[in-house]
């Protein structure tokens, strides 16, 4: 019974620390990343990351155990043989199921910060907080009106990771041009529901509940679109698709998704880039019900055809190779404007003088 009872508590001492240490790995992480965009990580968001993170490595383990029992039936113990089997198990299950597995989950649902301030604190005080649907998903926007209500709308969207204040700059310059702005969170971003992104694919639907709140809230009043990194893939998309947008710029975004994966993370994975890339593709599809792979921005340009649009990229860019806007200009056959940043990182384009001329001109009245 006694030493029952030491099992129980050096048990319930391991699940104590396991739990502790998961939950300050998690908030420091958020933490981390909302000092990095001057944002807020929510109670909320924490508790969620930590208890799904849990649960799957709980599975994870699990899943284990259950092969470990397997072997244990079927290979007598304390053999070589035994002892062989299972480690080659352990590092197939580590290398092929649980790597790719926690590496898709990680990539697919980013941790959410959401905004610490508002429009009025980049001096936009006339601003409506907005929200609609988009699969089910309430997402949380900003609306900014122009002087003139007839003029046209302009939709901004944001990267990856970041939320609708880390792209107030550029909101901020199209209602200096005197357009109206519309910007909000993706599905699983900043004040936005859902817990899953598909760098792209599913945000098109985001993008066109965006356009179809303003086409409701505007009626005949023209709405074109400025979009940044992933959000470039989701407009694209979503143009190409539906047949939105007349005029759209699109800012250091990608032509295919695989290339910026493997040259960026898949990189440090060294021989074994390729199997976790199919491996993640496979649990992508899991988590998701979509093929990343599929994210091709670069093969839907050419249904863009008759469209005015405009690709900015900084040649120093850290996070997406500046060559994958090539990649997207060369699919237009080379119709649309390309203006390449000299030594600009990543989104860090709008911070050259001339950035608002080019709109303006872009854009016209």
């Amino acid at each position: 019974m006694f030493m029952a009872d030491m099992l129980t508590r050096k048990r319930l001492i391991f699940i104590a620390i396991y739990i502790a240490v998961l939950s300050a790995v998690v908030y420091a992480r958020g933490l981390a990343l909302a000092g990095l965009i001057s944002g807020r990580y929510r109670f909320s968001s924490f508790l969620f990351d930590v208890i799904a993170l849990g649960l799957i490595l709980i599975l994870l383990h699990i899943f284990s155990y259950g092969v470990r029992r397997a072997v244990a039936g079927i290979i007598k113990p304390k053999t070589r043989a035994r002892k062989l089997v299972t480690g080659l198990l352990h590092f197939g299950i580590v290398v092929f199921i649980a790597g790719p597995f926690l590496f898709a989950a990680i990539q697919l649902h980013p941790q959410k910060v959401s905004p610490k301030g508002t429009p009025a604190d980049a001096g936009l005080k006339n601003y409506t907080d907005v929200s609609f649907y988009s699969d089910g998903i309430r997402l949380s926007g900003w609306f900014i009106p122009a002087g003139q209500s007839k003029k046209p709308v302009i939709l901004v969207t944001h990267g990856l990771g970041v939320n609708k204040e880390n792209f107030l700059k550029p909101v901020a310059m199209v209602h200096q041009l005197g357009y109206n702005a519309l910007i909000c969170d993706f599905r699983a971003h900043g004040d936005s529901g859902g817990y899953l992104t598909t760098f792209g694919i599913k945000e098109s639907r985001d993008i066109k509940a965006a356009y179809d709140w303003i086409t409701r809230t505007c009626p005949g009043v023209p709405v074109y679109a400025l979009s940044y990194s992933m959000g470039g893939s989701a407009v694209i998309r979503a143009a190409a698709e539906y047949g939105i947008f007349n005029r759209i710029v699109i800012d250091a975004s990608f032509g295919q998704l695989e290339t910026v994966a493997r040259a960026k993370v898949l990189k440090n994975f060294g021989p074994l880039a390729t199997p976790v890339w199919y491996l993640s593709r496979f649990w992508g599809w899991v988590w998701t019900g979509v093929d990343i792979a599929d994210n091709q921005p670069e093969k839907l340009m050419p249904r863009l055809d008759g469209r005015r649009v405009m690709i900015i990229h900084g040649t120093a860019d850290s996070f997406i190779p500046y060559t994958e806007s090539i990649r997207l200009y060369e699919a237009t056959n080379r119709k649309a404007q390309l203006w390449l940043v000299d030594g600009a990182d990543h989104v860090q384009s709008m911070d050259q003088p001339e950035y608002k001329t080019r709109l303006k001109s872009f854009y016209g009245d």
